[in-house]
């Protein structure tokens, strides 16, 4: 699958969520989840052993294709600012137009602690963002692209 119909999907998406001032449901969640692990685990494989792991604390310093995974669900989303950081405002912004209030709730206490922390060449720096967020709150992955 190519990126560019992903990312015209989730822009659309986003646009009329914010028209309409509506939530993603935790199943649209979970197909969103779903849709980034297809179109980045085709460009960076990453097995669901490794994932699994992932969710209960793991994270591989050694994986680079895990870290550039990670990176690929943040631009997928646009999450990404146009030099290819990872932005506190704009990953916040996003999230409150997506996650409903009891999803933010677990969501905003990582954002706002992990983003714009330790930021290196994108691969890295999202990896440094998931395993901050997981430090942070290990529900937060329920929620992200793991």
């Amino acid at each position: 699958m190519d990126i560019l119909p992903v990312a015209v999907f989730l822009a659309v998406s986003l646009t009329i969520l914010t028209d309409c001032n509506a939530y993603l449901s935790e199943a649209a969640i979970k197909k969103t989840q779903k849709m980034l692990k297809s179109v980045c685990s085709k460009k960076f494989p990453v097995s669901d052993e490794t994932l699994t792991k992932v969710k209960e604390g793991e994270f591989p310093d050694d994986n680079d294709n895990l870290k550039c995974y990670f990176g690929c669900t943040l631009k997928t989303m646009q999450m990404v600012n146009s030099k290819g950081f990872i932005e506190k405002k704009l990953f916040k912004d996003k999230m409150t137009m997506l996650a409903p209030p009891n999803i933010l709730e677990i969501l905003i206490p990582p954002i706002e602690e992990c983003t714009e922390k330790d930021q290196d060449e994108l691969c890295q720096s999202a990896f440094n963002l998931f395993k901050c967020m997981y430090g942070v709150d290990p529900k937060c992955l329920d929620y992200l692209p793991v």
